[in-house]
């Protein structure tokens, strides 16, 4: 590449929610490392993508072309044949890998196959680790209903009413989801849990999430919510784990789940109790991580040294 005194990011937005938080995540990272301007591409399909060459045309040419979500594989691709840049993608796709220049893909997806691939232990957070946390403060986040996993009201219940009992002290906030039944909400009032407030969605502010999790300690999520855990990890809390229900079966969250417990990233008991909170390791920032390797690779060091003396 030629010198140039920014980079020029396209990033490709499918309107999921956490899909969004980790190509943001990673570009919020990368404007640490290099000097960087974004501009963001509403895609949730490729007929959308078409209709809006025009105004994409428009645009300065991409250095790096991110995406997440299968709806945005074939614009990325595409874009990057049209416009040039490097073609990123988030996540492991359904087309071959190797027809794009880089895919960060999670280690529970266990891929071994051909292509540039970056592996992280879960989702891209742009969370920081704050150390020091109110070990009084604690959160219990719900998810809602999923494809794959079974919800049960009363089994759910019975969990966070355990870990209210058995940490007195500690005081939770409990935010739902915008997948969370509304008979679950008014279940949980019934139960009228001395240390616990509810919240919802519509009631926070656009960053309130990040910066609970920047100072309570705890933090149990459900099962379902694969991208908060990975958050919550992320920022440093401890983290335990809230099960649907008793009857699920094995699928590609829960796998993600087991290796946390396995690697010792998460506590896992349904009681809610905290019997290893010592043991449990710091996690990694994926995110900075990854930025930083994307730097190494396809910007070389000289290029941006050189560019700075220009400004």
């Amino acid at each position: 590449m030629k010198l140039q005194k920014e980079i020029i990011v396209w990033r490709f937005i499918d309107g999921k929610i956490g899909h969004e938080k980790q190509s943001l995540a990673l570009v919020n990272f990368l404007k640490l490392e290099i000097k960087t301007k974004l501009f963001n591409v509403c895609i949730n399909n490729f007929v959308i993508f078409l209709i809006e060459l025009k105004k994409i045309n428009k645009l300065p040419k991409p250095d790096l072309i991110i995406g997440v979500g299968h709806k945005v594989h074939l614009s990325v691709l595409i874009a990057k044949y049209i416009f040039g840049g490097k073609s990123i993608l988030i996540m492991k796709p359904t087309l071959p890998v190797s027809w794009f220049d880089l895919c960060i893909i999670p280690d529970h997806d266990q891929y071994h196959g051909k292509g540039l691939v970056y592996k992280t232990k879960g989702a891209l957070s742009d969370n920081e680790n704050q150390e020091k946390k109110d070990p009084n403060k604690g959160l219990i986040l719900i998810g809602g209903i999923s494809k794959n996993l079974i919800w049960n009201d009363n089994f759910i219940l019975k969990q966070i009413t355990q870990i209210a009992i058995k940490n007195p002290l500690i005081r939770f906030i409990l935010s739902t989801s915008r997948r969370t039944p509304e008979n679950f909400i008014l279940k949980l009032e019934q139960l009228n849990i001395k240390n616990l407030i509810i919240t919802t969605p519509k009631n926070q502010e656009s960053d309130w999430l990040k910066k609970q999790m920047s100072f309570s300690k705890y933090a149990w999520i459900t099962e379902d919510s694969i991208s908060m855990i990975y958050e919550s990890l992320t920022s440093g809390q401890l983290v335990g784990i809230l099960n649907l229900s008793e009857n699920n079966e094995d699928n590609q969250k829960r796998e993600s789940i087991k290796i946390l417990k396995k690697d010792g990233w998460v506590f896992y008991d349904q009681d809610g109790n905290y019997q290893n909170k010592n043991k449990l390791k710091i996690f990694p920032n994926e995110a900075k991580k990854c930025a930083i390797w994307i730097k190494q690779k396809f910007f070389s060091a000289n290029q941006f040294k050189k560019a700075k003396k220009d400004e």
